[in-house]
């Protein structure tokens, strides 16, 4: 099957870490911070998993925060910096929305441009960033699999000394982190681990305070469950492991249905190069003209194919994706298509021997 969710995949559970997770809801563990035998226990397998993420992540585990709201991470990540609220944030046009619309706290906000292939202009963020900047930067984007390239800029900012902020939540470990960051989110699904867990890391060299409360010495409201964590760590240790033997397999599917779509179908955009260096091996965005985004969705999910759009050009539909439409192509008729580890060569090609004929018929009946 050839799968896409909207933007990030809607991956199911690893098996290994279903396997925990199971496990661990069967025997009800108990509050690790609690007293007794059973909590000591609780104590001993957080700190394991704790441990076992840090090892995959490259960090160490007093930088971990467990958060069980996932979607909350980034910005208070953002919010906790020193700077935050009397310094200038730098932001990319292509962030997740939840991130731009933490503008109206900031008291200077600078949108970073991005060229066609949806890359940061370098000259601009060398040209706006001060000492007490907080600068937000994806280390890929989940609707086109653009990667930027955070090991370039991780340098620029750390050598003023700026908070760095890097959302891993496409690409989680297929980007390793570069020298230089200040916090970071690490969603476990970007993995194929449990929906309701999120990492944050925050440097041990940085400042940062958790922003809505001065009454406690906590650095987040520790409201995870132990079962979830459980399984993000074992579902983390198995992804990477799949990641390792698919990922190169992927990225060639990938290609070809880039290959495919060029040479058979026209007046369509394909958002980004492809390359190895500033793509995710998954993920492909395209844009096909005088076509609603949203049928094409449909008319692929009758075939059996679970594909997403970013846009659609009907009237009723939502707005069109800000990310293509930094990146100066089509907004409309928009395709996400992720590819899950397993997936068979023979669905990708069926794909695309039915998808020119489907948008033709649509297009057809639209009257273009």
């Amino acid at each position: 099957m050839v799968t896409a969710g909207a933007f990030d995949g809607q991956r199911p559970l690893h098996p290994a870490g279903e396997q925990v997770l199971l496990a661990a809801f069967e025997r009800g563990w108990a509050d690790p911070n609690g007293l007794g035998a059973s909590s000591a226990q609780s104590r001993h397998l957080l700190n394991a998993a704790r441990e076992e993420i840090a090892g995959h992540l490259g960090v160490s585990a007093s930088e971990i925060e467990f958060w069980g709201e996932p979607a909350l991470v980034s910005p208070i990540a953002l919010q906790g910096a020193s700077n935050f609220r009397s310094g200038k944030f730098i932001v990319g046009q292509t962030e997740r929305q939840e991130i731009l619309a933490l503008a109206q706290d900031a008291p200077t906000t600078v949108q970073i441009a991005v060229d066609h292939l949806g890359i940061l202009d370098r000259d601009q963020l060398i040209e706006e960033i001060e000492s007490n900047s907080t600068i937000a930067i994806q280390a890929a984007n989940g609707e086109t699999g653009v990667r930027q390239p955070i090991s370039d800029f991780s340098s620029i900012v750390g050598r003023m000394g700026a908070h760095l902020h890097l959302d891993f939540t496409a690409s989680g470990p297929l980007i390793p982190l570069p020298t230089y960051w200040s916090t970071a989110d690490f969603p476990a699904r970007s993995w194929s681990g449990p929906s309701g867990i999120g990492i944050m890391l925050l440097n041990k060299n940085q400042r940062w305070a958790y922003p809505f409360s001065h009454a406690t010495n906590r650095r987040s409201p520790e409201s995870y469950s132990l079962p979830l964590v459980l399984a993000a760590a074992a579902a983390l240790t198995g992804w990477l492991k799949d990641a390792h033997q698919e990922s190169d397999r992927i990225r060639n599917l990938i290609s070809m249905i880039r290959q495919v779509i060029s040479r058979t179908i026209p007046e369509v955009d394909i958002a980004g190069s492809g390359s190895k260096e500033e793509s995710l091996p998954h993920i492909l965005s395209i844009s096909a003209l005088n076509i609603s985004g949203e049928r094409l969705v449909n008319a692929l999910a009758k075939e059996g194919f679970a594909v997403a759009s970013g846009s659609a050009c009907v009237a009723s539909a939502i707005e069109p994706s800000h990310v293509l439409h930094a990146m100066g192509i089509l907004t409309h008729g928009n395709l996400r298509i992720s590819l899950m580890h397993g997936v068979l060569e023979s669905d990708v090609k069926r794909f695309l021997a039915l998808l020119p004929g489907i948008i033709t018929q649509l297009r057809s009946e639209d009257g273009a």
